[in-house]
């Protein structure tokens, strides 16, 4: 992985995106971007899901349909891209950002690391669990062997166009990554 929490170079490209909100279009424009390994999060109207895309296949972790006409909001993300869609009435509206294409830009990558300990890796899946506060929360399985896992975020930085000051412009989901943190120094 990358360097967390350092300016990068690369490049990127963002393209406007608007399909119908029906399973088929949404499967065939991810089929038709080259999507064939992402992890996916859903905001419905009752719940958020995770889940993943594999081959032409989308699973969710609790086993269940896709519902896309539940859907308020969904990101389709791995290391190369991400598609961010919103409900617009009948349509997904957003954007696919493309890393390696496109226009030079610099970034940050960013780990937020996600509420409870992975207790349990099956299936492909994992689930963490804080148990204090009695939440749990089942994503797709991530590399390693880590006891604290996160969401990894790239933060594209740019100049605002009135002020002239740097910041973040936009930022996509990259990948859930190990979290765990060796802490020294002197309390």
């Amino acid at each position: 992985m990358k360097t967390l929490l350092t300016i990068q170079s690369g490049t990127s490209r963002v393209t406007p995106v608007s399909i119908a909100r029906q399973e088929e279009a949404f499967m065939n424009y991810l089929q038709t971007e080259g999507f064939t390994h992402a992890t996916v999060v859903v905001w419905q109207i009752n719940t958020i899901r995770w889940g993943k895309w594999e081959q032409g296949t989308l699973a969710f972790a609790d086993g269940q349909e896709a519902k896309i006409s539940l859907w308020l909001e969904c990101r389709i993300f791995n290391d190369e891209k991400e598609l961010h869609l919103t409900r617009q009435k009948n349509r997904l509206s957003g954007r696919l950002v493309e890393d390696g294409a496109g226009e030079a830009t610099e970034y940050v990558d960013a780990c937020s690391r996600f509420w409870g300990e992975c207790k349990a890796c099956e299936s492909g899946w994992m689930t963490l669990r804080d148990d204090d506060r009695k939440l749990s929360l089942t994503v797709p399985e991530a590399e390693g062997n880590a006891r604290f896992y996160g969401l990894v975020t790239r933060n594209y930085i740019g100049i605002h166009e009135k002020t002239a000051q740097a910041g973040y412009t936009d930022y996509r989901y990259v990948k859930i990554a190990s979290a765990d943190q060796d802490v020294k120094g002197d309390a």
